[in-house]
């Protein structure tokens, strides 16, 4: 076992680390008791993720992909909550720790960013006193060593005056600053994987852009992975290793980032490729949407889950869902049976299109869905 590397900015002790994947997820599931019934928000997610490697993760509101990182973490409501299935980390499960046990690595081992600054920092304590919470719990550390350390981490992450910023509320600062305190966070105690849930919601598209640079070179500066979380499949087009699609609690795609671009196959893909607004169209260019709504998770249809919205769909469709298989290049799995691209793909949407199930090339529901 090879020692991990102490890290400059905040001085922690090394770890051991493992051989292999650092992350393993097989098989997750996380379904919720409703009144209305069981919501099934993650549904036998499996991938892996190894050291220094980044994995975004993408789909509309409501595919599972706030679940899945919570459900990684181990951040779920205490009842009626139904989860199987197995997440290793250093070759650790994670799903048989207690609580108790999975704070030791929560902040230590895996930290998380999450969407909302102003709501997962304490509004009534000063950002030092956040940052060097974790630090003097964690690590043991002295009142003034985890001030030095608050200091350093602030400058990191792109604060300016860090030592003045120290006695602010979070109140006091930008949205941008407040996601930089919230990166500084989670990045105290030198975690080995990093959770970033939407991390730039609701900041504008230049400040969007300096947190995601600032992500990516604290990981590569910190050889930690990264699971990135967006709606936006610009967003991690060149910012990650990997993509997975989330699509009503599933994975229906997932590839090398280069290759998911250059050969998508699943029409879900597509179409949210087709929705990102592009730079070169002329003004008030009309915007392509993906018509309908994502399922309900309590009353999914049968068959593929994305058909009645979708412009390849067929009666296949419709009767079987379409299992996780592996496209040519290797690690590139989708879950489709009329791919995009392929003679199969091109045939269901030509005849989708002759008999009037298209309009002006924007997909609908099948006739019969």
């Amino acid at each position: 076992m090879r020692a991990r590397r102490d890290r400059q900015t905040t001085g922690y002790p090394a770890a051991p680390e493992t051989s292999g994947p650092l992350l393993e997820v097989a098989d997750l599931t996380t379904h919720f008791r409703t009144g209305r019934g069981m919501v099934r928000a993650v549904d036998g997610v499996s991938f892996s993720l190894d050291r220094g490697r980044t994995l975004g993760v993408v789909g509309e509101s409501g595919s599972g992909k706030t679940v899945l990182s919570r459900s990684i973490m181990g951040l779920l409501p205490r009842t009626n909550v139904v989860r199987s299935g197995e997440v290793r980390f250093a070759g650790r499960e994670l799903t048989a720790l207690t609580e108790a046990e999975l704070r030791d690595i929560w902040g230590v081992e895996i930290g998380m960013v999450f969407q909302d600054p102003m709501t997962s920092l304490n509004p009534v304590m000063r950002v030092g006193r956040q940052i060097t919470e974790s630090l003097r719990h964690h690590l043991g550390v002295d009142r003034a060593e985890g001030r030095r350390r608050a200091v350093a981490l602030l400058d990191s992450v792109g604060i300016p005056e860090p030592e003045q910023r120290l006695g602010d509320f979070p109140h006091q600062l930008s949205g941008g600053m407040r996601q930089r305190v919230t990166i500084a966070v989670a990045l105290a105690c030198g975690p080995r994987l990093l959770m970033a849930d939407e991390p730039t919601t609701a900041l504008d598209v230049t400040v969007q852009a300096q947190i995601l640079d600032l992500l990516a070179r604290q990981q590569r500066e910190r050889y930690m992975a990264m699971v990135l979380v967006t709606h936006d499949l610009g967003v991690v087009a060149g910012r990650t290793d990997e993509i997975a699609v989330m699509y009503a609690g599933k994975i229906v795609e997932k590839a090398p980032t280069r290759t998911l671009f250059s050969d998508m196959k699943m029409p879900y893909t597509e179409a949210l490729l087709k929705s990102i607004p592009k730079l070169a169209d002329p003004s008030h260019t009309t915007l392509s949407v993906i018509p309908g709504r994502p399922p309900d998770l309590v009353n999914l249809p049968t068959g593929c889950r994305f058909y009645p919205r979708c412009p390849y769909a067929q009666q296949r469709c419709r009767d079987e869902e379409p299992p996780l298989q592996e496209a040519t290049t290797p690690g590139h799995v989708y879950r489709c049976w009329f791919p995009v691209g392929t003679p199969e793909g091109r045939d269901a949407l030509d005849r989708n299109r002759r008999e009037g199930r298209l309009d002006a090339g924007a997909p609908v529901a099948p006739a019969g869905a």
